[in-house]
C-alpha cells in the first residue's frame, strides 16, 4: 500500500503554522514537528534511532556538537585531526560522561552547552543509561555516527542534515522535520521529502498510518495526511536508502 499525500493540503498546513509562529514567537526559533498516529499502537523490538535525511538541515549555523565514545578517546580525537574532519568541536568518553555528568543537573548543563549531540554507532545502546531519561524526554538524544566509514567527514554533513526517528511502542510519535529558521519553502520539501523514509520505519507500514499532522510546541496540530483520502501524490512504502 503506498500513502497519498494531498500537496496542496500539506502546503496550506505549513504556511498556517509559520503565520502562527511569525505572530507569537518573532524573536525565537522553533522546531517543526511531524506527529505520526498509528492505528495499531508499535511494540518492537529496541534499536538505534533511524537516520532521517532532510533536503535541508534544521541545526542552526555555528551548532556546536559533541562526539560521545568509547574509551580511550585518544585514537578518535586523533583520527578526526588526521582526516581534517570538521563540525565535531568535542569528544567525550564513556568514563568521562559518567564522571562528570552523573545527575540531570550536570546533564542539563551538558545540554545547554552544546547544540548537538552524536555518538559513535559502537556506544549508541549505552547512550540511554549514561545521559538519562531528561536528554530523551527533551529530544536531545545523539544521532548516530559510524566512525568506520571512509569518509568521516560525509557522515558528519549527513549528521548535520539528519533528523531521527525512534518509534517503537505507543500509537504516536513525533519527528523533528523543520525549525522556523527555514522558509516555507524548505520547510514543505523536508516535509514532503522525509514521508517515504518515516512511513518505511513505522510499523505496519502505509496501512498503519491514521493521521500525519505539523506543529510547533505552542500550536494546534495540523493535519498533512488523514487516512481515507484520495486525491494526492503517492507516497511510496519503499526500501529505498535515504541518499
Amino acid at each position: 500500500m503506498s500513502l497519498v499525500i494531498n500537496e496542496s493540503k500539506a502546503k496550506k498546513a505549513v504556511k498556517a503554522l509559520f503565520k502562527h509562529e511569525l505572530a507569537k514567537n518573532q524573536d525565537s526559533i522553533r522546531n517543526v514537528w511531524l506527529t505520526i498516529n498509528v492505528f495499531e499502537p508499535v511494540d518492537q523490538s529496541k534499536s538505534n534511532p533511524t537516520r532521517i535525511l532532510l533536503k535541508h538541515s534544521i541545526q542552526a549555523p555555528g551548532t556546536q556538537r559533541c562526539l560521545f565514545t568509547k574509551d580511550p578517546t585518544k585514537p578518535v580525537k586523533d583520527l578526526l585531526i588526521s582526516k581534517h574532519i570538521k563540525g565535531i568541536h568535542k569528544v567525550i568518553g564513556l568514563t568521562k560522561l559518567k564522571k562528570d555528568y552523573p545527575t540531570p543537573e550536570k546533564r542539563k548543563l551538558l545540554m545547554e552547552q552544546y547544540g548537538e549531540f552524536v555518538a559513535d554507532l559502537r556506544v549508541m545502546d549505552k547512550m540511554p543509561k549514561l545521559l538519562g531519561k531528561d536528554v530523551y524526554k527533551k529530544r536531545r538524544e545523539p544521532l548516530p555516527l559510524d566512525l568506520k566509514k571512509k569518509d568521516i567527514q560525509k557522515e558528519v554533513i549527513r549528521a548535520v542534515k539528519s533528523t531521527f526517528m525512534d518509534f517503537h511502542t505507543g500509537s504516536c510519535y513525533s519527528v523533528k522535520i523543520a525549525s522556523t529558521m527555514l522558509n516555507e519553502t524548505q520547510a514543505l520539501e523536508n516535509l514532503l521529502g522525509c514521508i517515504s523514509n518515516i512511513v518505511k520505519e513505522t510499523e505496519g507500514g502505509a496501512e498503519n498510518i491514521r493521521s500525519l499532522m505539523i506543529k510547533t510546541a505552542d500550536s494546534l496540530s495540523l493535519p498533512v495526511y488523514e487516512a481515507e483520502e484520495e486525491e494526492g501524490v503517492v507516497y511510496e512504502d519503499t526500501d529505498e536508502e535515504d541518499e
